[in-house]
């Protein structure tokens, strides 16, 4: 009897080997984060998906190589500023004065090569650091540490960013950056065929990819976007999280400053004139939610192709430049009402 009792689970061991083997089921939380994740990037996607092929069809050019890499290149700068503008509204506030910090830093770029004689491979971690303390300090400060409202803190330091990037040309004139060799090097380098400018905004969505998805402080963003007064029992310091990511967001205008400039070979006071609500067009549109605590860089790289392809299709087709200003618009509108709408339907499952 003892050597029956002993045998009989080794002989059901021995029936199924690869018992042992099977992968987890996965979660009720796991499956409902897939189902939320496939969602959000369905919407854009199929969009997105749908604009190609109408494009591809009505416009031989658009599918060549040569007008793909046109889109990410005139697309970079977009990238690098939806980045930065993920991670704030992730946290539930937005950063209206990308557009001002650009301004600032093309311009302080351009002075330190052009007066000051600064080699632009110094000029860049100057204006990037500049830029970022400038986030961090003023906006970060006074909305964290002083609990003003973002919307009216951005919108006044947007106007306070792009006056002081105007004060510091000739009565508002462009800066040409167009005789210096080593910008218009940079402007031309490649690799393989692929514009550099390309690499760095891939570069840069990587690292903002890896640090949301991999890391403690990515989560403690999640956590202060869903619920701050949670974050905060859980010993999140809320007012720290805010703040950083007003610094994140400026030293990504910092370099998409340096990026326009150098793409240009000249800096600009008018370059990015109303392109923080195409960047938030671009993030919203992607999934990420204006409320925050949802949202993910992939999305975010979906967005900004969207709005890439419908500006390169527009102007391929001959429409004026004024209707992607209104596609724009529209997208934004469009983009908050789902997103509101999303909420809804998630409260109405919950309860």
């Amino acid at each position: 009897m003892t050597v029956h009792h002993t045998d009989a689970p080794r002989s059901h061991q021995a029936s199924d080997p690869g018992e042992n083997n099977r992968l987890p089921r996965p979660t009720g939380k796991q499956l409902a984060r897939l189902r939320q994740a496939i969602a959000s990037y369905a919407g854009v996607g199929s969009v997105l998906l749908l604009l190609v092929v109408v494009l591809r069809v009505t416009q031989p050019y658009f599918g060549t190589m040569s007008n793909l890499l046109l889109v990410l290149e005139t697309n970079a700068v977009l990238l690098v500023l939806a980045v930065g503008m993920t991670f704030v509204l992730l946290t539930g506030g937005v950063d209206l004065s990308v557009g001002g910090t650009v301004v600032l830093t093309t311009m302080l770029f351009g002075r330190l090569v052009t007066d000051a004689g600064l080699s632009p491979w110094l000029a860049v971690p100057v204006v990037v650091v500049l830029g970022t303390a400038l986030g961090l300090l003023v906006n970060g400060g006074l909305i964290a540490g002083l609990g003003l409202n973002f919307f009216v803190v951005t919108i006044g330091t947007s106007y306070v960013f792009t006056n002081l990037g105007k004060l510091l040309t000739d009565r508002g004139n462009t800066i040409s950056l167009y005789g210096d060799e080593t910008i218009r090097r940079m402007g031309e380098a490649s690799v393989f065929g692929v514009p550099a400018q390309v690499l760095v905004a891939l570069g840069v969505f990587l690292v903002g990819t890896l640090v949301l998805r991999y890391t403690g402080y990515g989560r403690m963003i999640y956590a202060v976007g869903g619920n701050p007064e949670a974050a905060r029992l859980a010993g999140i310091n809320v007012s720290a999280v805010r703040a950083s990511v007003y610094a994140i967001t400026a030293a990504m205008s910092a370099v998409a400053g340096v990026m326009l400039s150098i793409r240009l070979s000249a800096a600009s006071p008018s370059a990015a004139v109303g392109i923080e609500l195409t960047v938030a067009a671009a993030v919203l549109l992607g999934g990420t939610s204006f409320m925050g605590g949802v949202g993910t860089m992939l999305g975010t790289l979906l967005g900004t192709l969207f709005l890439g392809v419908l500006d390169n299709g527009l102007g391929s087709a001959g429409i004026s430049p004024f209707w992607e200003g209104v596609a724009t618009g529209v997208v934004l509108v469009l983009a908050v009402l789902a997103d509101l709408l999303r909420k809804r339907r998630s409260r109405t499952t919950t309860t």
